[in-house]
This record gives C-alpha cells, sequence and structure tokens, in this order.
C-alpha cells in the first residue's frame, strides 16, 4: 500500500513538472466607437511580424525547450484584419483602398510570454511592442505602441487562458493605435497632425 501511495505521489510531482506545448488562435479585436473620423479615406492596411521566431515563449518547467507556446493560425494576417474592421468602423475605407490610398504597416517586433523560473509556473510576464508606420507621398508618421503585463496565477497556465492573455495584449496594443489622435488626423488626411 505505501509503495502504491509513493508510485502515485512521485507520478504527480512529476507530471506538473513536464509541460506539454501549446497551440493558440491568435485572434486581436479592435473595439473602437463607431464614427466618420475616417470620412472614407482610403487606407491600405499591411501588417507584418518582424518576431525572431514563431513562438511566443515557453511555458518553463523541465522541458521548456519543448514546451512552446505557439500561434495556430497566421499572426500578420489576425492583426491586419482586426486593425482594418478597426479602421472602418471608425469611417475610414480599409477594405477597397484605391492606388491613393494612405498606406498604413502596422509591425509586430515583439511579443514575449516569459514564466517565472522553476518547474511550477503561477507568474506569466507578456512583452509587447506594436509599430505603426504611416505613410502618404513622401510624409511618414509612426507610432510605437508597447506594453507589459504580469499575471500572477493559481494554476499553471492553460491554453485557453493564454490563448486569453496573449490575444488581450495585443488587442490593447491596437486599440491604442485606433486610438491614437495624431495617428488617426494622419490617417483621414492631415500631413502634420
Amino acid at each position: 500500500m505505501f509503495r502504491a501511495v509513493l508510485v502515485l505521489a512521485l507520478t504527480a510531482t512529476f507530471a506538473g513538472c513536464a509541460l506539454s506545448p501549446q497551440v493558440i488562435d491568435v485572434k486581436p479585436v479592435a473595439d473602437v466607437d463607431a464614427t466618420n473620423i475616417g470620412r472614407n479615406q482610403p487606407v491600405q492596411v499591411l501588417a507584418v511580424d518582424s518576431r525572431d521566431q514563431e513562438a511566443f515563449g515557453t511555458r518553463g518547467g523541465v522541458y521548456k525547450d519543448t514546451a512552446l507556446v505557439r500561434p495556430a493560425n497566421d499572426v500578420k494576417s489576425a492583426i491586419e484584419d482586426a486593425v482594418k474592421k478597426g479602421l472602418q468602423t471608425q469611417g475610414f475605407n480599409a477594405f477597397n483602398p484605391d492606388d491613393d490610398a494612405t498606406r498604413l504597416e502596422v509591425r509586430l517586433e515583439q511579443l514575449d510570454y516569459v514564466p517565472e523560473e522553476g518547474s511550477v509556473i503561477n507568474q506569466v510576464t507578456l512583452t509587447l511592442t506594436l509599430l505603426a508606420e504611416a505613410s502618404r507621398g513622401d510624409v511618414i508618421h509612426t507610432g510605437t505602441y508597447k506594453s507589459s503585463v504580469e499575471h500572477d496565477l493559481p494554476l499553471t497556465p492553460s491554453a485557453s487562458r493564454n490563448q486569453q492573455m496573449v490575444n488581450d495584449i495585443l488587442s490593447g496594443a491596437i486599440n491604442r493605435l485606433l486610438k491614437d489622435p495624431e495617428m488617426l488626423s494622419f490617417l483621414a488626411g492631415n500631413d502634420t497632425p
């Protein structure tokens, strides 16, 4: 009986240390008010994922090199879709821009998922940098949107919890871009916002 209890206890201990990889859906959401600030100005949106690797980071644990948190879908397409929807809601023409459209490149420079050290993970820090560069002719306007969020968790986060944390930080940066008064002014046609 003692052996059975010991084997079960050791199995539970080691199972808690080995974390499996997770694949999450990246679906940021643009949360902006419906307005006509864009006055149907055309904007061509291009998203770029310029991070060094596909994975956001590792879940930690004993096998942290293989316990990666990775996207299930194309990150740049998800960002592009959210930005287009947000701009369209604000009165811009983001889905059918013409050749004279203002160009908006939205570049994900960093989205890091960093767990605390150790075999049991109860704290995760996410850090994000999103760079936006709008151009019209020779005129360029840029904006940088950074976030760092530390999550204290009662349990090692599940795939759905990691998905929520990644989408929350990405949505927050996109929403700051879409609510940046100088960026909106430039996109609406003002060369000197």
